[in-house]
């Protein structure tokens, strides 16, 4: 039996160290409890994004180690959510639910795979023309003089890019961030810009707007010149982009 003294050691020395008990605790129980996450790698390993996965929620339960019950509630939180869907008797993951694996794919290969550069591949595309009028605005233009150290040319090169995942993993990234701010009652969103050069040539910068009308597939740049006149880019022309992590 400890003595008294050997008792307040003990509740000391655990009140000192309980913060980062529970965190382990909390962690090892994440771990090793399941999910509904596991539904959802089970229909992944199972073909659940080529085509529906048939199943008994009493199978599926015993494939993923938890009760019947457990299983049939989440099957229904994962279709109210959108991530699911039954079709014909069977259970298929949606696009949305990929949607969502891919951007935390990304988000994990950038950290377990990091390295100090990222190499874009991808071809110039016609834009819609609404860069120039961000890029003229003074409040962007300072900022990006103070934080990249150019300021911009007055329009943005779009870049086509099959590798949608490229711009994932970027917009999980913190980047240098430009600030949003109002002008004339109107709120003008932020965005984060990524250093990088252009076929190996021009220094310039990947921004991607917090609201932007273009999808994962184009990726804006800007640089201190007309890129198009600099290197003498078309539509159709091919652009590497070496994009340095920040």
């Amino acid at each position: 039996m400890p003595d008294n003294a050997q008792k307040r050691l003990i509740s000391l020395t655990t009140a000192a160290t309980y913060p980062l008990l529970s965190y382990y605790t909390q962690y090892k129980a994440m771990l090793e409890k399941a999910s509904k996450v596991d539904v959802v790698f089970f229909l992944l390993r199972h073909g659940g994004a080529e085509h529906s996965v048939h199943i008994s929620t009493t199978a599926l339960a015993e494939e993923i180690g938890v009760s019947q019950q457990s299983t049939s509630r989440w099957l229904i939180e994962l279709e109210d959510e959108g991530l699911i869907a039954r079709v014909r008797g069977g259970i298929r993951v949606t696009d949305a639910c990929l949607d969502r694996c891919r951007t935390i794919y990304s988000l994990l290969k950038g950290v377990f795979e990091a390295t100090r550069f990222v190499e874009v591949k991808g071809t110039v595309t016609a834009g819609l023309g609404d860069g120039r009028y961000y890029l003229a605005l003074p409040d962007y233009k300072a900022q990006i003089k103070r934080k990249l150290g150019f300021t911009p040319f007055e329009g943005t090169l779009n870049v086509l890019v099959p590798d949608r995942e490229k711009k994932l993993a970027l917009s999980g990234l913190p980047g240098v961030e430009i600030r949003g701010f109002f002008k004339d009652g109107r709120a003008l969103g932020a965005a984060k810009c990524f250093r990088c050069t252009i076929n190996g040539k021009v220094n310039g910068a990947i921004i991607i707007p917090q609201r932007s009308h273009y999808g994962l597939d184009v990726i804006e740049v800007i640089a201190p010149k007309s890129l198009r006149s600099e290197l003498a880019l078309k539509d159709g022309s091919s652009v590497l982009l070496k994009v340095k992590k920040e």
